[in-house]
């Protein structure tokens, strides 16, 4: 990776990802910086077809989960060569909802599949392309389904049981720890249920600390 700075945010359900992300886009273009906003899975037209084919109700939860996270590198492959990797190398500041973390979590972790597989994919298809700075935002599972349930299911993984939540949490909290920005590691832990306001100013300390 080169010249540029790539920022993920990372969570189960209902955390509030996406808010954050635009609260921390605006205050680094209001600093200068060049900041490109993306997603997993998508980021591209073909990797967002993708995206609209592993959530498309038609299949649900039909697949089985090494397709699932074939698919979901598939993707990622795409997305990294498009615009992760093109973006890092110009110098701008990346912002990803989501990326191998997410992965690990839901469908490893969650679903079981041989991390063995996942590595094996990461070390092929990520190679270098590793976060600088990855944001785990927390909550508690029972208030992050409330959240979702508010807002509408929009696919399988929105629909899951309270201790589905609560395995994901427990699995991102586990990355968190491994690999804690504050001991030289990438990931930052981030108490989601505050003030989105309250939030965003921690999350842009901390990147503005790391920019430095």
């Amino acid at each position: 990776m080169v010249g540029g700075f790539f920022i993920t945010f990372e969570g189960g359900e209902g955390v509030g990802k996406t808010t954050q992300i635009k609260y921390l886009e605006s205050a680094l273009k209001e600093q200068g910086y060049d900041v490109v906003v993306t997603r997993e899975p998508g980021g591209t037209p073909a990797a967002e077809d993708i995206r609209n084919l592993i959530f498309n109700p038609k299949h649900d939860e039909s697949w089985t989960v090494e397709a699932e996270t074939l698919m979901m590198f598939a993707a990622r492959s795409m997305h990294i060569k498009e615009v992760i990797a093109p973006a890092l190398t110009a110098g701008k500041v990346v912002l990803c909802d989501r990326y191998m973390d997410s992965t690990r979590v839901y469908q490893g972790v969650v679903k079981g599949v041989d991390m063995s597989l996942i590595q094996a994919l990461e070390d092929n298809i990520i190679g270098d392309i590793i976060p600088n700075l990855t944001f785990i935002l927390d909550l508690e599972a029972s208030v992050a389904m409330a959240r979702v349930q508010g807002r509408g299911a929009e696919n399988h993984h929105d629909r899951g049981s309270v201790e589905f939540y609560e395995r994901l949490r427990q699995g991102f909290l586990g990355i968190a720890q491994d690999n804690d920005y504050k001991n030289n590691g990438r990931c930052a832990i981030v108490d989601a249920s505050q003030n989105e306001e309250i939030i965003a100013a921690a999350i842009i300390k901390v990147v503005e600390e790391k920019l430095k």
